[in-house]
Protein backbone atom coordinates (compact mmCIF):
# COMPACT_ATOMS: atom_id res chain seq x y z
CA UNK A 1 0.00 0.00 0.00
CA UNK A 2 0.97 3.98 -0.46
CA UNK A 3 1.49 5.16 3.16
CA UNK A 4 2.91 8.29 1.75
CA UNK A 5 3.09 9.70 -1.34
CA UNK A 6 5.70 8.53 -3.41
CA UNK A 7 6.43 5.53 -0.80
CA UNK A 8 4.99 1.94 -1.27
CA UNK A 9 4.88 -0.63 2.09
CA UNK A 10 5.28 -3.86 1.36
CA UNK A 11 3.94 -5.71 4.68
CA UNK A 12 4.77 -9.00 6.21
CA UNK A 13 6.57 -10.16 9.13
CA UNK A 14 8.92 -7.09 9.25
CA UNK A 15 7.98 -4.16 6.57
CA UNK A 16 9.96 -2.85 3.80
CA UNK A 17 10.09 0.14 1.40
CA UNK A 18 10.03 1.30 -1.58
CA UNK A 19 10.29 4.83 -2.17
CA UNK A 20 9.81 6.62 -5.96
CA UNK A 21 10.57 10.28 -6.60
CA UNK A 22 13.61 11.68 -8.06
CA UNK A 23 15.27 7.90 -7.89
CA UNK A 24 13.76 4.31 -6.67
CA UNK A 25 15.27 2.77 -4.05
CA UNK A 26 14.17 0.40 -1.42
CA UNK A 27 14.43 0.29 2.40
CA UNK A 28 15.14 -3.36 3.68
CA UNK A 29 14.01 -6.22 1.75
CA UNK A 30 12.03 -8.41 4.31
CA UNK A 31 12.27 -12.23 4.76
CA UNK A 32 13.13 -14.12 2.38
CA UNK A 33 11.02 -15.54 -0.98
CA UNK A 34 9.90 -11.43 -1.33
CA UNK A 35 12.18 -10.71 -4.39
CA UNK A 36 9.25 -11.40 -6.46
CA UNK A 37 6.59 -9.35 -4.80
CA UNK A 38 8.88 -6.25 -5.04
CA UNK A 39 9.98 -6.66 -8.31
CA UNK A 40 6.59 -7.09 -9.71
CA UNK A 41 5.73 -4.28 -8.12
CA UNK A 42 8.43 -2.25 -9.62
CA UNK A 43 7.25 -3.27 -13.66
CA UNK A 44 3.40 -3.50 -13.06
CA UNK A 45 2.47 -0.98 -10.90
CA UNK A 46 5.74 1.50 -11.07
CA UNK A 47 6.20 0.81 -15.36
CA UNK A 48 10.34 0.40 -14.73
CA UNK A 49 12.81 -2.26 -15.08
CA UNK A 50 14.55 -4.06 -12.64
CA UNK A 51 17.94 -2.08 -12.93
CA UNK A 52 16.29 1.23 -11.98
CA UNK A 53 16.03 0.34 -8.39
CA UNK A 54 19.39 1.79 -7.86
CA UNK A 55 19.74 1.80 -4.04
CA UNK A 56 18.65 -0.91 -1.33
CA UNK A 57 19.55 0.51 1.91
CA UNK A 58 19.66 -1.44 4.75
CA UNK A 59 18.09 -0.31 8.73
CA UNK A 60 20.13 -2.96 10.24
CA UNK A 61 21.30 -6.80 9.45
CA UNK A 62 18.40 -8.93 11.15
CA UNK A 63 17.74 -12.03 8.46
CA UNK A 64 13.68 -10.61 8.49
CA UNK A 65 15.35 -7.43 6.82
CA UNK A 66 17.58 -8.60 4.95
CA UNK A 67 16.28 -11.95 3.88
CA UNK A 68 15.67 -10.93 0.08
CA UNK A 69 18.50 -8.66 -0.10
CA UNK A 70 20.98 -11.31 -2.20
CA UNK A 71 18.24 -12.28 -4.65
CA UNK A 72 17.36 -8.54 -4.99
CA UNK A 73 21.35 -7.31 -5.61
CA UNK A 74 21.31 -10.41 -8.47
CA UNK A 75 17.95 -9.03 -9.99
CA UNK A 76 19.07 -5.15 -9.75
CA UNK A 77 22.23 -4.76 -9.63
CA UNK A 78 21.70 -1.87 -7.16
CA UNK A 79 23.89 -1.05 -4.68
CA UNK A 80 23.60 -1.64 -1.14
CA UNK A 81 24.40 0.32 1.73
CA UNK A 82 24.64 -0.33 5.41
CA UNK A 83 25.96 1.25 8.73
CA UNK A 84 29.40 0.53 9.28
CA UNK A 85 28.86 -1.32 12.41
CA UNK A 86 26.40 -4.13 10.76
CA UNK A 87 28.54 -4.21 7.34
CA UNK A 88 30.15 -7.50 8.71
CA UNK A 89 26.93 -9.17 9.65
CA UNK A 90 25.60 -8.26 5.94
CA UNK A 91 28.51 -9.61 4.44
CA UNK A 92 28.37 -13.07 6.24
CA UNK A 93 31.91 -11.91 8.00
CA UNK A 94 29.55 -12.28 12.03
CA UNK A 95 26.94 -14.47 12.19
CA UNK A 96 23.69 -13.06 13.14
CA UNK A 97 23.64 -13.40 17.21
CA UNK A 98 20.43 -14.74 19.31
CA UNK A 99 19.01 -17.57 20.49
CA UNK A 100 19.61 -21.54 19.82
CA UNK A 101 16.39 -22.10 17.96
CA UNK A 102 16.70 -18.81 16.08
CA UNK A 103 20.23 -19.57 15.12
CA UNK A 104 19.06 -22.77 14.03
CA UNK A 105 15.75 -21.64 11.98
CA UNK A 106 18.11 -18.82 10.47
CA UNK A 107 20.43 -21.20 9.03
CA UNK A 108 17.92 -23.81 8.03
CA UNK A 109 15.71 -20.56 6.07
CA UNK A 110 19.18 -20.01 4.22
CA UNK A 111 19.36 -23.71 3.12
CA UNK A 112 15.87 -24.19 1.65
CA UNK A 113 16.06 -20.49 0.18
CA UNK A 114 19.47 -20.34 -0.89
CA UNK A 115 20.40 -17.32 0.91
CA UNK A 116 23.72 -15.79 0.08
CA UNK A 117 25.35 -12.87 2.31
CA UNK A 118 25.91 -9.56 0.10
CA UNK A 119 29.14 -7.36 0.43
CA UNK A 120 27.73 -3.64 0.84
CA UNK A 121 28.52 -1.18 -1.57
CA UNK A 122 28.17 2.16 0.55
CA UNK A 123 29.11 2.44 3.87
CA UNK A 124 26.81 4.67 6.08
CA UNK A 125 27.95 7.16 9.27
CA UNK A 126 26.19 9.06 11.32
CA UNK A 127 24.84 12.27 9.50
CA UNK A 128 25.73 11.00 5.97
CA UNK A 129 23.17 11.89 3.09
CA UNK A 130 21.57 9.42 0.90
CA UNK A 131 18.46 9.59 -1.39
CA UNK A 132 17.61 12.56 0.55
CA UNK A 133 17.61 10.71 3.77
CA UNK A 134 19.69 11.79 6.77
CA UNK A 135 21.34 9.00 8.52
CA UNK A 136 20.99 8.83 12.36
CA UNK A 137 22.86 6.23 13.80
CA UNK A 138 20.87 4.48 16.27
CA UNK A 139 22.63 1.68 17.81
CA UNK A 140 20.88 -0.29 20.66
CA UNK A 141 19.06 -3.06 18.58
CA UNK A 142 22.13 -3.93 16.81
CA UNK A 143 25.49 -1.96 16.43
CA UNK A 144 24.92 -0.65 13.17
CA UNK A 145 21.06 0.38 13.63
CA UNK A 146 19.92 3.20 11.62
CA UNK A 147 17.51 5.63 11.46
CA UNK A 148 16.61 7.04 8.11
CA UNK A 149 15.08 11.05 8.18
CA UNK A 150 13.58 12.70 5.08
CA UNK A 151 13.39 16.40 6.25
CA UNK A 152 11.44 17.31 3.04
CA UNK A 153 8.40 15.50 3.68
CA UNK A 154 9.11 15.11 7.19
CA UNK A 155 8.77 10.97 7.17
CA UNK A 156 11.29 8.99 9.30
CA UNK A 157 12.10 5.29 8.89
CA UNK A 158 13.02 3.76 12.09
CA UNK A 159 13.53 0.12 11.29
CA UNK A 160 12.77 -2.36 14.63
CA UNK A 161 13.76 0.77 17.22
CA UNK A 162 10.23 1.73 17.70
CA UNK A 163 7.20 0.05 17.21
CA UNK A 164 3.25 1.28 17.19
CA UNK A 165 0.12 -0.62 18.75
CA UNK A 166 -2.43 0.75 20.31
CA UNK A 167 -2.27 4.20 19.32
CA UNK A 168 0.90 4.56 21.17
CA UNK A 169 4.52 4.35 19.99
CA UNK A 170 6.13 1.65 22.09
CA UNK A 171 10.24 -0.09 21.76
CA UNK A 172 10.89 -3.62 20.82
CA UNK A 173 10.69 -4.38 23.95
CA UNK A 174 13.79 -5.42 26.31
CA UNK A 175 14.87 -8.75 25.01
CA UNK A 176 15.74 -7.36 21.61
CA UNK A 177 18.09 -4.19 23.37
CA UNK A 178 21.28 -6.03 24.09
CA UNK A 179 22.45 -2.61 25.02
CA UNK A 180 19.71 -0.74 26.85
CA UNK A 181 22.19 2.50 27.55
CA UNK A 182 22.94 3.10 23.58
CA UNK A 183 19.38 2.77 22.75
CA UNK A 184 18.17 5.30 25.17
CA UNK A 185 20.69 7.60 24.04
CA UNK A 186 19.80 6.84 20.17
CA UNK A 187 16.22 7.38 21.31
CA UNK A 188 17.20 10.89 22.36
CA UNK A 189 18.20 11.80 18.81
CA UNK A 190 15.04 11.60 17.49
CA UNK A 191 13.81 13.99 19.95
CA UNK A 192 14.42 17.22 17.91
CA UNK A 193 12.96 16.03 14.83
CA UNK A 194 9.96 17.71 12.97
CA UNK A 195 8.29 14.73 12.17
CA UNK A 196 4.78 14.24 10.17
CA UNK A 197 5.00 9.71 9.36
CA UNK A 198 7.00 6.97 11.45
CA UNK A 199 7.75 3.99 9.28
CA UNK A 200 8.56 1.08 10.82
CA UNK A 201 9.71 -2.08 10.70
CA UNK A 202 6.81 -4.57 12.19
CA UNK A 203 3.64 -3.08 12.62
CA UNK A 204 1.36 0.07 11.00
CA UNK A 205 2.53 3.49 10.61
CA UNK A 206 2.71 6.56 12.69
CA UNK A 207 0.67 8.55 10.67
CA UNK A 208 -1.16 11.25 12.25
CA UNK A 209 0.56 13.66 15.86
CA UNK A 210 4.04 11.61 14.99
CA UNK A 211 5.52 14.48 16.68
CA UNK A 212 3.15 14.57 19.91
CA UNK A 213 3.47 10.25 20.15
CA UNK A 214 7.10 9.94 19.72
CA UNK A 215 7.19 13.02 22.68
CA UNK A 216 5.26 11.06 24.82
CA UNK A 217 6.96 7.75 24.24
CA UNK A 218 10.41 9.40 24.74
CA UNK A 219 9.16 11.16 28.17
CA UNK A 220 7.58 8.40 29.66
CA UNK A 221 10.55 6.27 28.77
CA UNK A 222 14.31 8.22 28.99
Amino acid sequence: MNVVKGIHEFTGISNCYMVYNKEIFLIDTGMPGRSNEIINFLKNNLKQDPEDLKTIIITHHHFDHTGSLDKLKKITGAKVAVHSADAAYVSGEKSQAGSAFMVLFIKIMKLIYRVEPVKPDIILKDGDLIEDCEVIHTPGHTPGSICLYNPDNRVIFVGDNLNYSDGKIKGPGSRLIPEPEKYKESMRKLSDLDIEVILTGHGPPVKSDANKKLSEFLDSNF
